[in-house]
């Protein structure tokens, strides 16, 4: 999550330096990887109007520009853009400014033509990676203004990797809520007037499965610009956010998504049959994506629908057949809330991520759809023109069946913390983080989280909330006092402390490693079995999910070898998975311990040879892993497809 700190200050009135809201906000557990500069410095590049533009007499891809800076006289310019043309608003790199990339603007003369400067499109300006020609500014931009302070240069950017829990954080006015309880001070919204409702063009909407979206809100707006283009200061929020701009209504929805955390798709209206319903997909239905992608849709995935089919896959990506495009007159903005439960696992099931969906699996506020959707509205009226009608409103189940209410005792923050917390302090800083707090009595409370709160159920929840803001690095250390149980000691193979130790003990070294395995080599260790195969492997070798540690084990004592390593000893204890159609998902799951030895079977002494390992000390280390019941095993001899025959045996335990 990436966030402007223009932006931010604009919701939470503080003087701390950006370092030290960083270094708040991490130890609050919101990690900020690095803090980054939202632009180049861009300096002696200006805006500037095209007022003359001339075929250049010498080459037939090149134009003679005359070029308005703010200066006395207009500047001679050179320029080999498809789309420079009279009139047009463009940055302009006056002689002596040197780009992002190195190229120091120099007086010149091309094709005999003087050129004094340079047309700029972003991507030389290093602000995006459009290279497509120069960049079109807005035709009421400053001339001779600083391009820098055209566009709110400098700026800086919080780069914060989020936990899945901290879904409610995935916008600014998440982070703009933890910065104002870290800095004690209050966070507040921006100031924007609803759209009045001018005409009665209304979209009817429903929700066919209540249990899945607790709320749909649908607006229509006519008359839009479509092909308006998209505000500076607006464009300029998404690029330091890294989302690149699309169209005016597509850019909005993605800026009210940054703003306020809520997800939004906009359709062609005239492109829409009919009502608009909240429903599970038929089995064999199929909806072509945004990106062009075919989906046959599964019977229990979640769409938006009109009367011919599915128009999006709901919380995830919108269809092609009722995208907005530059001849969209009518739009239809939608702002839902669906459960987690709903798109979790659609993903990975048809292999597309989006913003979307990565804010619904996490849990979007079921209390902000309504207010996300005036916003957006607000913003295509005042950009894009048109007028608004009202919103059509359908409500599902609710997120939670009942109101949560978590009891929380002033004993059981000491107990957890391992100190006294100041109760007076553990009311206020609830109260800060959104949540209802009764006082029960001095000593205890009654709790009810904010609606943007999934992560909040039990009582070690607001614990774990009330450490945070009181600050890890506050607490006192103590030496735990412990109490332990005395150990059963019936024996036999069923503690995984004591298989590990006691390999640990013969000399063996733990090996992790990952479950997916070279199909080659799984095949030589496991025959003609079956495996389960990945659709999207991490690499080319690693497709298949292991049905034998061997498989993992045999590379690492392969890659011991190639580095002089003579005697080895390594175990893993971990999951095999085989294919099973009873089994959850047709994948059995076994939990196995395996080992590998090789190499001399005592480490080398200068009084004594060395001996080769063989049978009898692996025999050993497998006896020692049966404590108390080693003696009732058994070791016959068997063919296995890896090993060589002769040489292998199965284990028995009475018998099995």
């Amino acid at each position: 999550m990436k966030i402007s700190e223009q932006w931010l200050r604009e919701w939470v009135d503080t003087a701390s330096p950006i370092e030290v809201l960083a270094d708040k906000l991490t130890m609050a557990g919101l990690e900020v990887d690095d803090v980054l500069d939202g632009g180049p410095a861009l300096d002696g590049v200006v805006v500037g109007r095209i007022l003359e533009c001339e075929p250049h007499p010498q080459a037939d891809r090149l134009r003679l520009c005359k070029v308005d800076v703010g200066g006395a006289s207009p500047l001679a310019i050179v320029c080999g853009a498809p789309n420079a043309a009279k009139g047009l608003v463009v940055p302009v790199a006056l002689v002596g400014a040197t780009l992002p990339n190195g190229t120091r603007i120099e007086p010149a003369k091309i094709r005999g033509e003087a050129s004094a400067g340079m047309l700029c499109s972003a991507s030389e300006l290093g602000l995006t990676s459009d290279a497509s020609g120069l960049w079109a500014l807005a035709v009421d931009a400053p001339v001779g203004t600083a391009l820098a302070d055209y566009l709110g240069l400098p700026d800086r950017i919080l780069d914060i990797d989020l936990t899945p829990n901290r879904g409610d954080c995935l916008s600014v006015r998440g982070v703009a809520r933890e910065i104002a309880v870290a800095e004690n001070v209050v966070a507040t919204l921006p100031v924007f007037d609803s759209p009045p409702v001018s005409i009665a063009t209304q979209r009817e909407v429903h929700i066919d499965a209540p249990d899945r979206c607790a709320a749909y809100g649908a607006r229509t707006i006519e008359n839009v610009q479509a092909n308006a283009p998209t505000p500076v200061w607006l464009a300029e929020r998404l690029r330091r956010a890294g989302i690149r701009r699309i169209s005016l209504p597509v850019d909005i929805g993605n800026y009210v998504m940054l703003e306020f955390g809520q997800p939004m798709h906009a359709f062609d209206a005239d492109k829409l049959v009919g009502a608009i319903h909240v429903r599970l997909a038929t089995t064999g239905e199929h909806v072509v994506t945004l990106d062009g992608e075919d989906v046959e849709l599964a019977s229990d995935t979640l769409v938006i629908a009109d009367e011919r089919g599915p128009v999006a896959i709901a919380g995830m990506i919108g269809g092609q057949r009722t995208a907005v495009d530059e001849h969209t007159r009518n739009v239809v903005f939608e702002s839902a809330c669906f459960t987690p439960a709903a798109v979790a696992g659609q993903g990975r099931r048809y292999k597309i991520h989006t913003d979307s969906l990565h804010r619904f699996e996490r849990g979007v506020d079921p209390a902000l759809y309504r207010l996300a959707l005036d916003r957006a509205s607000q913003l295509l009226t005042a950009h894009g023109g048109g007028v608004a009608g009202p919103v059509s409103v359908a409500e599902g189940a609710p997120v939670w069946n009942q109101q949560r209410r978590i009891a929380l005792s002033a004993g059981h923050i000491e107990r957890l913390l391992g100190q006294p917390v100041e109760t007076a302090w553990v009311e206020k800083a609830l109260q800060a983080l959104g949540m209802e707090v009764e006082t029960e009595d001095k000593n205890h409370w009654i709790v009810v989280p904010p609606s943007w709160r999934y992560d909040i159920e039990i009582e070690a929840d607001l614990i774990e909330e009330v450490a945070r803001v009181y600050g890890y690095d506050r607490l006192e250390t103590n030496d735990p006092g412990v109490t332990l149980p005395p150990v059963p000691a019936d024996g036999g193979f069923d503690s995984a402390d004591h298989t590990a130790a006691a390999l640990r003990e013969r000399g063996y070294s733990e090996a992790i490693t990952y479950s997916f395995v070279e199909p080659g080599l799984h095949a030589e260790l496991t025959g003609a079995e079956a495996a389960v195969v990945l659709d999207n492997p991490i690499s080319d070798q690693l497709v298949e999910m292991r049905r034998t540690l061997w498989a993992s084990l045999l590379p690492s004592w392969h890659h011991n070898v190639r580095r002089q390593q003579t005697t080895i000893r390594l175990y893993e204890r971990g999951l095999r998975f085989l294919p099973d159609a009873d089994a959850e998902n047709g994948i059995a799951q076994r939990e196995t311990l395996a080992g590998l030895a090789s190499g001399s079977a005592d480490d080398t002494h200068w009084d004594r040879p060395l001996r080769a390992l063989d049978f009898f000390d692996i025999k050993g280390d497998v006896e020692a892993l049966f404590v108390g019941v080693a003696g009732r095993l058994a070791f016959e001899a068997t063919r296995h497809p890896a090993l060589h025959p002769g040489r292998s045996a199965q284990i028995l335990l009475d018998g099995n």
